[in-house]
């Protein structure tokens, strides 16, 4: 099942735009700018091959947003990874 996963999201990651990013934030009731949104977009795109893997990569992104909202992700990426994966 792991494998059909990574595949959909490596099919769909081209499809991925910041609104998506920004609704998911909103859904969750996360704040969020408009900088981040685009920060956090470009930087998916940029690594989702290695999200995929581990969470190690986000050591890189920490510095680029806000520290609450980094715990935010953080969270939401460990929570979603424990879900599919």
């Amino acid at each position: 099942m792991i494998i059909i996963y990574k595949d959909l999201i490596k099919k769909y990651i081209n499809y991925l735009e910041p609104i998506h990013i920004k609704n998911y934030a909103e859904s969750k009731n996360i704040s969020i700018s408009n900088e981040e949104v685009n920060i956090i977009h470009n930087f998916i795109k940029a690594y989702y091959n290695e999200l995929l893997e581990s969470d190690f990569i986000l050591n890189e992104l920490k510095p680029l947003i806000r520290e609450d909202l980094y715990k935010e992700v953080l969270k939401e990426y460990k929570e979603n990874k424990a879900k599919y994966f």
